[in-house]
């Protein structure tokens, strides 16, 4: 078992077990969350990739300056790749656009049917039945109105912890909200940090691992798949598109296609 590349955001310390699944083991240490993961789930902030992933995961994992032990397993450190600074934003608003629909025609094959993707393609509201996705479709719907950029907060509010999963819905929303958010400060000729700030304190709540996912979104900080999806559309590379939306949309039950949902409704509203 060898370490492939080292998140840049991982603390040293020590921490225990939070959860597994096939391919991540999620630790936690206070409020840090650190994850193990396959080359398929692929690098980020907190992820720690390894070449052979092990099917049972560990208790306990330490974070030192030199090495990282799973378990009695002492892996070396060896190198830590920086996130690339390679231009993926597209600044031409024609062009992107375009590519933003592009993306959405790509996710409306695969897109989890009892994700908040109902609010891009309203004929999955079918598959909302009991009583409580009912009320969550309900809320949800009546959360979302994109009128001003000063909507956006209370929306971020509206959303925070809505849903059900590991992380609930409305958090992977909020995280694509975010995602949007720092794309287009960089693109308007106005400053939307006061938003994305705010946007961020509302969506923060007691989910550890939504609360991950919050920070890294807020501080623009990309996870692999996500990066080279941008990359991809940037790149007008329809093949990649269809790529590395599959593969958001594979991570967790709705998850990716929940995140993938806030951050097309927000830059379709720009």
């Amino acid at each position: 078992m060898r370490i492939l590349n080292l998140g840049n955001c991982i603390k040293n310390g020590n921490y225990k077990l939070h959860s597994q699944f096939k391919s991540v083991h999620n630790y936690t240490s206070d409020q840090e969350f650190v994850s193990l993961v396959t080359t398929e789930v692929g690098n980020g902030p907190n992820n720690i990739v390894l070449n052979n992933f092990p099917i049972t995961a560990e208790p306990n994992l330490t974070v030192s300056q030199s090495t990282i032990s799973v378990g009695n397993t002492a892996l070396v450190i060896n190198q830590t790749k920086p996130q690339t600074e390679e231009n993926i934003l597209i600044t031409d608003t024609s062009t992107l656009t375009i590519a933003i629909e592009i993306l959405t025609e790509k996710i409306s094959k695969i897109i989890s049917p009892k994700s908040l993707g109902f609010l891009l393609f309203p004929d999955n509201e079918i598959y909302f039945q009991s009583t409580f996705e009912k009320a969550m479709l309900h809320h949800v719907k009546e959360a979302i109105h994109y009128k001003s950029w000063e909507d956006l907060p209370a929306i971020s509010k509206s959303m925070n912890g809505v849903g059900f999963g590991l992380t609930p819905s409305g958090d992977d929303f909020n995280c694509g909200v975010l995602y949007a958010l720092n794309y287009l400060n960089t693109l308007k000729n106005y400053d939307l940090s006061g938003v994305i700030k705010k946007c961020y304190t509302n969506s923060i709540g007691n989910n550890l691992i939504s609360n991950t996912f919050l920070k890294f979104a807020y501080l623009n900080r990309y996870y692999e798949n996500f990066y080279n999806l941008l990359k991809a559309l940037e790149e007008n590379n329809k093949t990649d598109i269809s790529y590395y939306t599959y593969r958001i949309v594979g991570s967790g039950h709705t998850s990716g296609s929940d995140m993938l949902t806030g951050f097309i409704l927000t830059m379709r509203y720009a």
